[in-house]
């Protein structure tokens, strides 16, 4: 299913100032990263396509892309890669082998898994392969504007990073016959031809046709060529890009007075953090992949939690103690289940499949999400490969078998096990979940023992823990028979 072509607030406004620039389109919305490794810039595309809902909310025509730069040189060996495709530096990405063997490359390696994510959240999203616009002519016109102005990129580049660029510099590298994309000087342009003659490192003079992907742009260059071939009309940037001298302040620049192409609406948005690890970053492996992400949350919820309520703002992303508050409230804004995660999460623990979960969640009060087998399958889905993955210690729980609950028991004093003979006493299978709640509670009471005390009691026979999620719908959603032999025997 589509995302909702509702936009946020920030997103909207971003809107209204791409058509104040560019008009009423048709709009292209550009995302996109290298495949070198671990692609991980989710955010970055979800503000481009909060972006690309808002102008499309506005019965605008959008094409959405995200540009794969599958035709960049390799520079550094991602982690888990052999160290020796350290030889293949300098090459393209498309033209080195996949490491394991799995896809038709390295930069396929890691693009594939990205782009099934984006097509299970359901983005209206195409993902171009840099390698393929080259060789298929998109970026021949804009190559030939670049060569031709080589001095004026030249002198943009020395201003805007205030060093000296070589008298040789080109915008152009073009690939030589061992394949290596770097070292290699432009001697010659042939613009008739779509040609430059060119020496490698090794000093042998060789001739690449840029019609036919025989080579590729300078990453800044590239950025503003891309813009004018693409047509692209907004695109979000990370803080890196836009701080002073980044690449950003030279496409902007190389876009309005080269290539003569208005530069792309643009919003700055700031990094992800994790918690206990620090910010995202591939190269130092913190990581989270939208695929394992989506093991755990619906779409939509990834784009909340992702995204944040504005992401010009820092978010820490907790995976642990902190995720079913997310949950939680993003259901109750949204109108999803209202079953609390941690109930979901015991119950998908505990229960033997979907349908006896089902008739736990009945018992315990939670009719409306009982009803629905085909959404609570999902559901107990995520709590469980979150139980599984993610979740503390606390949360990993399971209803102890008679042996371990007697085991457990035996830690309580005389105070606790009349208190949980009395509730076995009391406890009847049409009990619902607030009714067991008030139950526990006034027993507690009744026999003026502390309620802290006696709730210790209830899950140190069930869990084999002092505390747990709410006891009442927890008790109610357990089969009678077995919450009455672990109450029972602990009085042996």
């Amino acid at each position: 299913m589509s995302s909702d072509l509702s936009a946020p607030v920030w997103a909207q406004r971003t809107a209204e100032r791409v058509v104040a620039t560019h008009g009423d389109g048709p709009h292209v919305v550009v995302t996109g990263i290298s495949p070198s490794g671990i692609i991980h810039n989710l955010r970055e595309v979800l503000v481009a396509e909060a972006v690309a809902n808002a102008l499309k909310a506005r019965g605008l025509e959008v094409r959405f892309v995200f540009h794969a730069d599958t035709i960049d040189p390799l520079r550094r060996v991602a982690p888990g890669v052999p160290e020796s495709f350290e030889a293949y530096f300098g090459h393209s990405l498309s033209r080195i082998p996949d490491p394991e063997g799995c896809h038709a490359s390295y930069a396929e390696h890691f693009l594939v898994p990205f782009e099934e994510s984006l097509r299970e959240m359901g983005m209206d999203i195409e993902v171009l392969r840099s390698h393929e616009l080259y060789e298929s002519g998109v970026y021949t016109g804009v190559t030939r504007e670049a060569l031709e102005n080589t001095a004026a990129l030249r002198r943009i580049l020395q201003e805007i990073s205030g060093r000296e660029m070589a008298e040789d510099w080109s915008p152009y590298q073009p690939r030589a016959s061992s394949g290596n994309l770097t070292g290699n000087r432009v001697a010659e342009h042939l613009p008739d031809e779509n040609k430059v003659v060119f020496v490698d490192r090794d000093g042998n003079e060789g001739v690449a046709d840029y019609s036919k992907g025989e080579g590729k742009l300078g990453w800044r260059v590239e950025l503003a060529a891309r813009w004018k071939a693409l047509g692209v009309t907004f695109e979000p940037f990370g803080k890196d890009h836009t701080s002073r001298g980044g690449s950003t302040d030279t496409a902007d620049r190389m876009s309005r007075e080269v290539f003569h192409y208005p530069v792309p609406g643009r919003y700055e948005y700031e990094w992800n953090y994790i918690k206990g690890q620090g910010a995202m970053s591939s190269s130092k492996g913190i990581v989270l992949l939208p695929e394992d992400l989506l093991r755990i949350l619906p779409p939509d919820a990834l784009r909340r939690m992702m995204l944040g309520r504005d992401p010009a703002r820092a978010i820490e992303l907790d995976l642990g103690e902190g995720f079913p508050r997310f949950v939680d409230e993003y259901n109750a804004e949204t109108g999803g289940t209202d079953v609390p995660f941690n109930h979901l999460v015991l119950v998908a623990q505990t229960a033997g499949d979907d349908a006896e979960a089902a008739g736990m969640l009945r018992r315990g009060g939670y009719e409306a999400a009982a009803r629905d087998l085909a959404s609570l399958s999902q559901e107990l889905s995520y709590a469980r490969n979150w139980a599984r993955e993610r979740a503390p210690e606390s949360l990993r729980l399971r209803v102890l078998d008679p042996d371990e609950s007697a085991e457990a028991a035996a830690g309580l004093d005389e105070e606790q096990r009349t208190y949980l003979s009395a509730v076995a006493e009391k406890l009847s299978p049409d009990m619902d979940g607030e009714a067991v709640q008030e139950m526990l509670y006034s027993t507690a009471i009744g026999r003026e023992i502390k309620p802290k005390k006696a709730f210790a009691a209830v899950y140190t026979v069930l869990l084999g823990k002092k505390s747990g999620p709410k006891a009442g719908p927890f008790v109610a959603g357990l089969p009678d028979g077995i919450v009455r032999e672990r109450f029972l025997a602990s009085l042996v």
